[in-house]
């Protein structure tokens, strides 16, 4: 106590003392500094949650890169002053090397070197499959992977935007036409957008500070805002951001969007969490499972390019062929097991159910019910003739095989 009447009758004589001109000034940055706190509380929830990080480095095939806020994540929230990293072993994941300094790399989790998509693992207890881990190293690994897997889908966005891009206004921010739809505004204001979400997500610190930071304090410590310049930066400072982004990287980003659907297709492990429907079937010898298709038990994020499943193998077609009789429509197959095994399977309280099964996705048109929104229509099809069963998210507990050429189905009841 006091200290700080010491130091209020210190501030005092320094008010009274100074000139007319100088109160003003520090009266100015008094207010400044007051309005700065203001408005970073009011934006703690967005900055918190979209700050990136400060780059990762790499030593001895052991990558850092920090801790960002997803929702599955209830870890320490990063700002740009206080950087959280996580360290992880490459040969774990799949990781897609950022060519460009200024974005961070790619990191997804795989299975059998292929990407994993669907069901991924969430990183729950390992002995209780239903509770969340709380611990930190589960929460970076959901940062981590969450943070990629959202870096996977820009890039997959940009690539299938090519023609986009080629229309884009690369010298000025598109402003819509009020009234009616141009095609090319509508192909440019979408190719930026898509550019500008992929910038914010994957760029590091340095160079969200350059293009997403309004440092009206003049410390360095003003929050990342999600628009080119930061908060409430000026149309002309707006725009100096957007081109001088784009004349440094858009060719470089380009380019790295060509390993993801290079032809227009690519390769996954599809998994998904697999339910055992009704009890053990004796007279069969097994439980009945639901195959794998859109509309019946898939379901994928918002990361999904598994619209439609159109088969190109005579068992697939002869797949869709029986689901789509009113007898069989659930697709329901019978997974052959002994009751021993059964019955400890369903006792093991570790268990969590996964089927994982070998696709290709093919990108077919886009959904042009708005021009300046993202949406595409991809194709899967089986491209092995075997699903195979997991008791666990990691997919290291093989419990069997179901072999998609010899399938049993289950009529409706």
């Amino acid at each position: 106590m006091g200290n700080s009447r010491i130091f209020m009758t210190i501030m005092g004589i320094l008010i009274f003392i100074m000139s007319p001109e100088a109160n003003a000034q520090f009266f100015k940055k008094l207010k400044q500094q007051a309005e700065e706190k203001l408005l970073k509380k009011a934006n703690k929830e967005v900055y918190d949650i979209f700050t990136g990080n400060k780059g990762a480095k790499e030593e001895e095939g052991v990558k850092e890169a920090e801790t960002i806020k997803t929702d599955q994540s209830k870890s320490a929230k990063p700002t740009s002053g206080q950087q959280v990293k996580t360290t992880y072993i490459e040969s774990d994941y799949l990781v897609y090397k950022s060519p460009i300094p200024a974005f961070k790399d790619i990191v997804i989790q795989k299975h059998k070197d292929l990407p994993r998509f669907g069901a991924v693992d969430s990183y729950m207890m390992r002995d209780n499959p239903k509770k969340v881990d709380l611990s930190k190293q589960a929460a970076e690994k959901r940062n981590l992977t969450g943070l990629g897997y959202s870096g996977f889908a820009h890039l997959v966005r940009i690539r299938m935007l090519k023609e986009h891009f080629k229309v884009m206004d690369k010298a000025a921010l598109t402003q819509r036409t009020i009234g009616q739809i141009i095609e090319q505004e509508a192909k440019s204001s979408l190719a930026q957008k898509v550019l500008k979400e992929f910038a914010f997500d994957m760029g590091t610190d340095a160079l969200k500070k350059e293009y997403f930071m309004n440092d009206w304090s003049g410390d360095g410590k003003s929050p990342f805002v999600r628009e080119w310049g930061g908060h409430q930066a000026d149309d002309f400072t707006e725009n100096e951001k957007y081109v001088s982004f784009v004349n440094k990287y858009l060719d470089k980003i380009l380019k790295w969007s060509e390993e993801f659907f290079p032809d227009g297709t690519d390769d996954f492990q599809l998994v998904h969490d697999l339910k055992f429907y009704g009890q053990y079937d004796f007279d069969k010898g097994g439980f009945w499972v639901q195959l794998p298709l859109k509309g019946k038990s898939l379901k994928v994020s918002s990361l999904d390019y598994f619209t439609e499943f159109l088969p190109q193998t005579s068992y697939g077609q002869e797949i869709a062929n029986k689901v789509s009789q009113v007898e069989y429509i659930n697709g329901y197959v019978l997974f052959k097991i002994s009751p021993e095994k059964a019955e400890a399977l369903i006792n093991d309280k570790t268990v969590l159910l996964q089927l994982s099964v070998k696709v290709k996705s093919v990108f077919k048109e886009f959904q042009t019910s708005n021009p300046f929104v993202y949406g595409a229509h991809y194709t899967y099809h089986f491209l092995e003739p075997v699903m195979e069963l997991y008791s666990d998210a990691q997919l290291t507990r093989k419990i069997g095989e179901i072999d998609l050429r010899n399938l049993i189905y289950k009529g409706s009841d």
